[in-house]
């Protein structure tokens, strides 16, 4: 199988439904939930009818995966998108707002894997009360990933891993060991810097070969990592935005 049409075959199994024993892992499992409402945590959060994260980057705008929002069959839109959850906690969320319209980085996933980033844009200017995160390139420092994996209580509460890595590119798709199960598509991978957190990459899937579920592994394993998407791919696209909203 080449390497994009295994990339394609990880998109498609790596949906936001709930099946048991979905993750790659590898080693000890790192993640631990998050009830913070404290930024930079309160950014992210959960997207009503795909069960996928997304993470606010702007006033009314959320970053999240474009298999996200696609209908993999049509490559159009999905029209059964309703609300964007942030900081979504047990089923509820202080405040949520309509997803009112919506950018992909690309509608053919298939040979386009690279592009698979999408933007929300909301009713409601959710960013003035919850924050947003900025977006930079790519480091070899430890980042974090948060998102709402669906093995841990059945994706209703954010999880995150601390301390995992960007490890290496492969066909402009980025390889990381953050632990991540379906559900956490979209996911941010982001660092901190002076209480100031930023989008390194924007975790997608994984590499699981011909099988049907994610993989606990004992350890880190190329062949079998998680994939990201480069913050590069997304970061014009979020700033021109960003400066739309500031002239309206």
């Amino acid at each position: 199988m080449s390497f994009k049409a295994l990339f394609f075959f990880l998109i498609i199994t790596f949906s936001c439904q709930v099946f048991p024993e979905t993750w790659n892992v590898f080693g000890p499992d790192k993640r631990k939930t998050v009830s913070s409402f404290e930024y930079p945590y309160r950014t992210v959060g959960y997207i009503e009818a795909t069960r996928c994260t997304g993470v606010l980057v702007g006033r009314r705008l959320v970053l999240t995966a474009a298999h996200c929002v696609l209908d993999l069959a049509t490559r159009e839109i999905r029209k059964d998108l309703t609300y964007f959850n942030p900081n979504y906690q047990n089923g509820t969320s202080y405040r949520k707002s309509w997803i009112q319209h919506i950018w992909v980085g690309t509608q053919d996933l298939k040979n386009e894997q690279e592009k698979d980033w999408a933007i929300l844009k909301l009713e409601e200017p959710l960013g003035d009360g919850f924050g947003w995160m900025e977006i930079k390139e790519e480091t070899e420092l430890p980042v974090n990933c948060m998102g709402y994996s669906a093995d841990i209580s059945n994706g209703k509460v954010p999880s995150i891993h601390e301390g995992c890595n960007l490890l290496s590119v492969e066909n402009d798709i980025v390889l990381h060991n953050c632990h991540a199960t379906r559900g956490s598509s979209g996911a941010p991978i982001f660092s901190i810097e002076n209480e100031r957190a930023f989008i390194v990459a924007l975790n997608v899937g994984e590499f699981r070969g011909t099988s049907e579920r994610s993989l606990h592994l004992p350890q880190y394993d190329e062949k079998y990592a998680n994939t990201a998407v480069k913050s590069s791919q997304f970061k014009d696209t979020i700033e021109e935005l960003r400066k739309q909203e500031q002239q309206q």
